[in-house]
Formats: structure tokens, sequence, C-alpha cells
């Protein structure tokens, strides 16, 4: 062991590439995992690969590369695990791309039991920091599954970026576990090249919120999205950088949560909204020594910690830290504060949104998003229309599970009462035929919309339909007290 830290400079020099060698080890047929906020010359790289080669599958989650799903330029199984994002959705409802259902507890199960369905990809194309002194890499606070698949796949290709923000946590790899380093390709973001192509590619209406996003983000987030900024919706790209405004309702939203939230509690926020505005719209404000145990960032959050209102001190697990899997959805002044501070950690997945681990946090409270709910507590955070996906299960599975397992848990739901524009109800009788059932009814726990909150837990299928026709809109009472009559009696 002594040897290998005394020699990691030599050996780290010998895994250098330059980008088109390091692709030379992707061939046809292959299954390629890209990270999550992959660096663009790295997927730039990668589509030149496979228009080379003309076949080869891909696997990523939250994708935001239109080109990775154009098959025009490549074939292959275009695999999105965990969450789709609005990024990709066209592609995903055009069958350009596919879905791998699974959790982040569950993510690696079949690779490492051994059993013969695991797929894991041979290739994985990933960000790390420079190595430190003693010749280890980090993968930045959008950590997500990056030194999971770099510890299993076959190849792992690391694209090394000296402006990657340091954290702390389990999130460190020696030089001699990584195949292919590539050095000297990412450079400081050039945003008067970003402002050029918003001005004159971007979709015209969209331009003056994507100036405004410019002016608010910090280098380091811009540089996550430079090549592609101009081609999204300023709605997704606030809600990837931690910017976005609290609208009434969601303001509503947290004034009913405050109401709930206890001294001690360890703070779990899903992502989407209206769960991640409520650091911003102060659901937390008036609590004292709470705790963060989370999938990822919102903004607001660390924020906090630095108010004091965050201190981690009644946290059974990981006492006096906030933990994640990363800190993606946080704000450039949350980013800032997570830089380099100890009190903030990063962890693997399958360890942090484990429920029979984090269950046995201090009063475990995870808030998550909905997109519907029916009046047994069924609640559906994944599609509309009876099926049409709109993101995936992400972590909320594995966190509702973790607060409805744990002592004095509580597993709440967060949610705008109507959708379109105040023309659909988000309470609904009965779900759409075809739409996919996140958490079940008997795990339904606490729905929160502007209209107050509905306790569900030990109430019999007539009583959560009066709980969840209260917090419906009022428009839309009557008619699910007609349905629910229909239905129950």
């Amino acid at each position: 062991m002594a040897v290998r830290y005394q020699n990691w400079r030599d050996e780290y020099k010998s895994r250098q590439k330059s980008l088109d060698e390091a692709m030379q080890v992707i061939k046809g047929g292959d299954l390629v995992g890209i990270t999550i906020l992959c660096p663009g010359p790295l997927v730039q790289a990668f589509i030149e690969r496979a228009k080379q080669l003309g076949n080869v599958n891909i696997r990523t989650l939250a994708p935001n590369y239109p080109d990775l799903f154009n098959p025009d330029l490549f074939k292959g199984e275009r695999e999105i695990e965990l969450f789709i994002g609005d990024a990709m959705r066209p592609a995903h409802d055009a069958k350009i791309a596919t879905y791998l259902p699974n959790t982040f507890m569950l993510g690696m199960k079949a690779f490492d039991n051994g059993r013969p369905e695991a797929r894991i990809p041979d290739v994985f194309l990933t960000p790390c920091s420079p190595p430190n002194e003693h010749g280890y890499v980090h993968f930045g606070p959008h950590m997500w599954q990056r030194k999971s698949y770099a510890k299993r796949c076959k190849h792992t290709i690391a694209i090394v970026d000296p402006n990657i923000t340091p954290v702390y946590g389990d999130v460190w790899m020696h030089v001699s576990e990584i195949e292919t380093f590539v050095e000297g390709v990412m450079k400081p973001v050039d945003i008067p090249a970003m402002e050029e192509r918003v001005r004159t590619l971007a979709k015209e209406e969209d331009r003056p919120a994507l100036l405004d996003i410019m002016k608010r983000a910090t280098p380091d987030q811009l540089a996550l999205v430079e090549t592609t900024f101009h081609t999204f919706p300023p709605s997704l790209l606030g809600a990837a950088l931690g910017i976005a405004e609290v609208d009434p309702a969601a303001q509503a939203i947290a004034d009913n949560l405050r109401q709930i939230i206890r001294d001690g509690d360890t703070i779990q926020v899903g992502v989407g909204q209206p769960s991640q505005l409520m650091f911003l719209a102060g659901a937390f404000d008036d609590a004292k020594h709470l705790g963060i145990h989370t999938e990822l960032g919102s903004p607001g959050l660390a924020k906090l910690w630095a108010r004091g209102i965050v201190d981690g001190s009644k946290k059974t697990l990981f006492p006096g830290k906030s933990v994640a899997v990363a800190w993606t959805g946080c704000d450039g002044e949350d980013l800032k504060i997570i830089a380099g501070n100890p009190a903030f950690e990063l962890h693997q997945h399958d360890i942090i949104l484990n429920p029979a681990f984090m269950s046995q946090n201090h009063q475990m409270t995870s808030i998550n998003s909905a997109i519907a709910v029916d009046l047994l507590g069924q609640i559906a955070s994944e599609d509309r229309f009876g099926g049409h996906m709109v993101n995936g299960t992400g972590g909320q599975p594995d966190t509702h599970m973790a607060a409805a397992m744990c002592k004095n848990g509580r597993a709440i739901t967060v949610m705008r009462s109507t959708a379109m524009d105040g023309t659909i109800s988000k309470v609904v009788a009965k779900h759409e035929a075809g739409t996919l059932v996140t958490i079940p009814r008997y795990l339904a726990d606490t729905i929160i919309t502007e209209y107050g909150v509905a306790r569900l837990l030990d109430k019999n299928h007539r009583q959560r339909a009066e709980e969840l026709i209260s917090i419906a809109h009022p428009d839309f009472r009557a008619e699910l007290r007609r349905e629910a009559q229909e239905l129950w009696g």
C-alpha cells in the first residue's frame, strides 16, 4: 500500500490520454453510462465515437444533451434511469428513449449480488477533480452515482475539471482505481459566447428569462450546461440551478407545512415543485436543531445551516452533519457555503437512501412532490394523463418509506391543488387507467396543498376521501364528494 501512495503520480501519468484516445475503449454494442451533468467535451467526444461505430447503447440520468437522443447520429438503446426530466421528455414521448424503473436502494443490487440479469455499463463517463497530494480524486457536488459506477464499471473515463467544487464525504477514489484520465480539456466558461447563443438561437420568448438566469447563476453552475444552456426552457434551468421564485400557492403550502415541522426533525426534501421551494418559502424558519439527510439539495438549504436553524445536533446518523447524495438543486449562495465545508457531506446513494438505514434517523421527515393523489391516498409522481411519463421515481420511494418506517417519522407529500391554470384538480376520485402509482395507499401519510393538511394514517377509505376533499380546490370539491359517494357510499 505504501508503494502505491509513493508512486501515484507515475501511475496517474500513465493513465492519461487524449479525449479521442480515451474513446477508443468504446466498442460497437457497448452499454455506456453517462453521468448526470456530464461535461460537454466528454459528451461530444462520445457522440463522435458513437457515430463512427454506428450502434452504441447509453444509460443516463436526467440527461441534458439532445444529440444523445438523436437516432440519426447513431443507433442503439437509449435508457434513462430514475428521472427523465424536462429536457429529454420529448425523446421518451417519441419512443426514442426508454425508462429503467429502479430505486437508488436497488440500482446496483443485481450486479452486486451476481445475478444473471445484471446490466452494468461497459464504460462510464464522468468528471472528477484533479488528484490531491495523496493521489485521490473526488466527483464534486453532483456526485449522484458517479462513484458507484466508477467502482463497478470495467472502464471509466474521467475528464479532469480543475474548477470542480470541493466537497466532503465518501467522495474519493484513488487514481489507481480509475482506468483513464483526460486533462487539459475543461476551460473556464465562456459567458459572452453563451449570451450570444441565447440571443440568437434560443426561443425568442425564452430569451429574457434565460439571460436573467445567467446573471443569477455562478460560473461553476453555468459550466454544467454551457453548450446546451440556450436549448432548455427557463423553468427547467431554474430548477436545476436552484434559481426559483415562490408563487402564492407554494407559499401557502409552506405555511401549512410549517405548522407540522417539529424541533429536531431530520429533513429530506425531494426534487420538483413545490417541494424544492419549501426552504425559500420559510417552511422551516420557526424550527430549531433541524438535521438534513436528503437525496439532493434545494435553494436555501445551506443558508439554514448558516443561520443556525440546521445544526444536526439531534441526528442519530451523521450527527452534526448535513448529508446527501448530491448537492444538485442548491443555488449559488448555498454552494459557496457547502464548498470545502466539513459540515456538509456526500455519501453513496445505496447507503444514504436505503430505507432500513435512513429510518434510523431522529424524527425522519420526508417531503416530496406529487402530480396527483386519488381519494384512497395513492400518490402518482411520475406521469399524467394515464401513463404519459413526466419524470420518474427519483428517490421518492426510498425516502418516503424511510420516513414511514421511522419512529416519530412522517412521510409528507406536497402538491398544488390544481394544474393546467386551475382547470384540472390534482386531487382525483380515481386515477386514470395506466397511471403509475409511485406510493401505494398503504404507505400514504400526510398530504399538503395550499388549502390545508390531510392526515391519512390510520384512516379508512371514506375518512381518507373526506380528508383529501377538504384540501382540494374549492371549485372541485362538490364533484369529488359526488364521486366519493358513488364509490364508497
